[in-house]
């Protein structure tokens, strides 16, 4: 049984299920959609959450698709439908979401599901932004986007952009996000994926932190090809986490600023 709910400009679908709760944060270009075989996997066993992200899918367009911007949604839907220290699953750009919201509000948060993102690392220079500006106008082509949009997406070639390049500088100052958390984290990576390595290093000494490592080494398809690894990492999270809002708390949970808008 499931019923959809709004969070402002937002739209999303609440299943219900079993404890704990589940909310997963969706890719940057990408719609709730691509849960759906993950959540086929999960078979009733958790209530799940999804929603689509300002301009995507059947929530309504947004002046501001900044991360700050989307930080502060995914805290509108928990509000929107009173879910208790869920456990966040985010793919690629909802991996850094995830993150910077379990950092930022590490009592509201039992567990995190990192699906090939928040490496801690900068990959982007000044000619690798502009590469990024020309391939969302059309000219030009870069692996760190997808070819084709998922259908719903309604962002313009500048937005688009930004998204990515304001996500490579997020990442890049990821460190004290890492050094916030005290949740039990997985982290799930496509094999042969060279830039995780950045991730394994910065989380080596964090016994909160284990890694799982999908079949395929396209990253577009982890959820479509591997929905039994980001399953299984869900089970995971679930069997360590710890239901005690107190020892989530940080010394300093983090505060994310807001990066400058790319021009």
């Amino acid at each position: 049984m499931s019923r959809q709910f709004t969070a402002g400009t937002l739209r999303g679908v609440d299943t219900l299920g079993g404890d704990p709760p589940v909310l997963f944060v969706n890719g940057g270009l990408s719609t709730q959609r691509q849960w759906k075989r993950v959540i086929t996997r999960l078979d009733g066993r958790y209530r799940t959450v999804t929603y689509d992200a300002r301009g995507r899918g059947s929530s309504n367009t947004s002046t501001d698709h900044s991360l700050r911007g989307a930080v502060d949604d995914v805290d509108r839907v928990v509000e929107a439908t009173a879910l208790r220290q869920p456990i966040l699953v985010g793919w690629s750009h909802g991996a850094t979401i995830a993150l910077c919201y379990a950092a930022e509000y590490p009592e509201r948060v039992s567990g995190l599901v990192l699906i090939d993102g928040v490496h801690p690392v900068s990959v982007l220079d000044d000619m690798g932004r502009e590469r990024v500006r020309r391939q969302c106008r059309g000219r030009g082509r870069s692996s760190r986007l997808p070819s084709v949009l998922a259908p719903g997406v309604r962002l313009g070639s500048q937005d688009r952009a930004d998204l990515v390049i304001e996500t490579d500088e997020v990442n890049g100052d990821l460190g004290i996000g890492w050094e916030a958390l005290r949740c039990p984290t997985v982290l799930v990576v496509p094999a042969s994926d060279t830039a995780g390595a950045a991730a394994v290093d910065a989380v080596a000494s964090d016994d909160s932190v284990t890694f799982l490592v999908t079949t395929t080494t396209d990253r577009a398809r982890i959820l479509t090809e591997d929905p039994d690894v980001v399953a299984a990492a869900i089970e995971e999270v679930r069997r360590r986490r710890m239901p005690d809002p107190d020892f989530l708390a940080p010394t300093a949970p983090l505060k994310l600023a807001s990066p400058s808008r790319s021009s």
